[in-house]
C-alpha cells in the first residue's frame, strides 16, 4: 500500500506547524479520542487542520516505529495538511 499523498499535496506545509510525539498508545488515543477523529483503521498518525496551522501526531522512534516509518506517516499526516482528503483520494 502507498501511504505517500499524491504530488499535489506532497510538499512541505507553508503554515504554522505543529507536531506532537507519542506512543503508539497516545497516538491513538489523542487521533481517535481527544481530537475526535472517526476511523475504523488503528490510528498511526493524524492531522487536524485550522486557519493557518496544522497540528499532527505522530509516533514517536522506538518498538515497531523505525525512523524510516516515522518519516513515511509524518509525510503522509503533512499531506492531510496541504488538503488531501482523509478518503485518501488520488
Amino acid at each position: 500500500m502507498d501511504y505517500a499523498p499524491p504530488p499535489i499535496y506532497d510538499h512541505a506545509y507553508k503554515g504554522r506547524l505543529e507536531v506532537r510525539h507519542g506512543t503508539l498508545a497516545q497516538v491513538e488515543y489523542v487521533c481517535h479520542t481527544l481530537e475526535g477523529i472517526v476511523s475504523s483503521y488503528r490510528a498511526l498518525g493524524c492531522a487536524k487542520t485550522s486557519t493557518g496551522s496544522c497540528f499532527i501526531m505522530i509516533p514517536k522512534i522506538g518498538g515497531k516505529v523505525t525512523a524510516h516509518m516515522q518519516a513515511e506517516i509524518r509525510r503522509h499526516e503533512i499531506g492531510h495538511c496541504n488538503g488531501w482528503p482523509a478518503n485518501h483520494a488520488r
